[in-house]
């Protein structure tokens, strides 16, 4: 007897922190139960597989929808209209995908990231398109610490994915933020079990993805500092009023401030092409070396080897601060989003990140230089590592086993 649980989750996207994600959510669905079945469910699947025989014309058709969409949308001026035509887009793309990937299923999890949300990247289209599909054949569905971004009465993405999160065969929807929003906004179905628990993440430095070898230190030598990379439109993308200009000056002086104090520091991406760009055009603008810039990382485990090799790292996209955290690598971050004011907060944190009014690269720089701020409160991270694992296993013990 064993149980087949499909795993939702970006896994063909360019950001390896979605990666993690899924693995992560993997690797302790397998300790609560290593007979579990996988099924992997990827909310845009990019791989070829997906893209043949007749299924290329539903792609072709959505292509031709979002070739149409400016146009379309800018003489319909009404987002009850434009709602629909992004539904009618996502539902034409991938809404028979999804019909078939949960078919058969004993349950479905969503595996963490900002599932809830509603303002960018359409993820409430795909969170409506999954939950309905699930919710037809009567499979029972966990939310695994989830991002909860944001909230509308009058905005209609915002209360149909309301609606679809309240359906009864939605169980249990944990998250890693904002669980005020969460419990007296979207909530209104007292069957559905709510907690804040830790990113998955979390549980990173048990899952042997590290070759020891990384961690190896020649001595005597200068502390290998490591910079992530960042699009520079993200903090006025999420609602800030820092200008790309802003955060491109950012970069330089405290670059420039590095190589002033004469450290050894490293460019370095989550894996997505936007931020790789921004990072040979500093190397090309500011006369850098050519491996100042590490070449973009392609898979999980050589982005964690890559975080796992540095001393130090600033932190701009949220999952290189995770895994930093979860690595005990000492970490310095940006913040430009609400998902990172909670993750400090709830880390304990707070005094080693930065928001847009507070980027002073002089101070910043000789943090990292210095590298002498206390460790983390490991109690804390593991209170909330636990109750990730604990809710998860609650979920997949009401899951009934079937014959293999």
């Amino acid at each position: 007897m064993r149980r087949t649980i499909g795993v939702v989750g970006l896994m063909t996207n360019e950001n390896v922190g979605d990666y993690l994600l899924v693995e992560a959510s993997k690797y302790l669905l397998r300790t609560c139960d290593p007979d579990i079945a996988v099924v992997d469910i990827d909310v845009d699947p990019h791989t070829p597989a997906v893209r043949t025989g007749m299924r290329r014309l539903n792609f072709r058709a959505a292509a031709v929808m979002k070739a149409f969409q400016r146009p379309i949308l800018s003489v319909v001026r009404s987002p009850r209209f434009a709602y629909h035509y992004h539904s009618m887009y996502w539902r034409t793309k991938l809404g028979w995908y999804f019909k078939e990937r949960v078919s058969g299923l004993d349950a479905l999890i969503f595996t963490g990231g900002g599932f809830i949300k509603y303002k960018t990247q359409g993820l409430n289209y795909i969170d409506e398109l999954i939950l309905k599909a699930a919710h037809r054949q009567g499979i029972p569905v966990m939310m695994n610490a989830v991002g909860v971004e944001g909230y509308s009465e009058t905005d209609i993405r915002c209360q149909r994915l309301k609606r679809a999160l309240n359906t009864d065969n939605v169980k249990v929807i944990t998250t890693r933020d904002d669980l005020d929003t969460l419990d007296a906004h979207y909530i209104t179905n007292p069957n559905i079990e709510t907690e804040r628990v830790g990113d998955p993440v979390f549980w990173l430095d048990e899952m042997d993805m590290v070759d020891r070898h990384t961690r190896e230190r020649a001595e005597p030598r200068r502390r290998r500092i490591g910079i992530n990379l960042l699009n520079p439109q993200n903090f006025s993308v999420y609602g800030g009023d820092l200008s790309p200009d802003a955060v491109v000056n950012f970069y330089r002086n405290l670059i420039a401030e590095l190589q002033r104090l004469d450290a050894d520091f490293t460019l370095f991406s989550n894996g997505m092409t936007v931020d790789q760009t921004f990072g040979r055009s500093l190397v090309s603008s500011m006369n850098l070396r050519s491996e100042q810039l590490v070449d973009r990382p392609t898979t999980s485990t050589e982005f964690v080897n890559l975080v796992a090799s540095f001393d130090i790292i600033l932190s701009a996209r949220m999952h290189a601060g995770i895994t930093a955290y979860a690595l005990e690598v000492p970490v310095i971050g940006l913040i430009w989003g609400e998902k990172l004011r909670f993750l400090t907060s709830i880390t304990g944190l707070r005094d080693r990140y930065f928001n847009e009014d507070e980027l002073d690269f002089v101070k910043i720089a000789r943090m990292l230089v210095d590298n002498d701020m206390p460790r983390p409160d490991a109690a804390r991270r593991g209170e909330l590592r636990e109750r990730t694992r604990r809710q998860l296993a609650r979920f997949v013990d009401t899951v009934p086993r079937r014959s293999s």
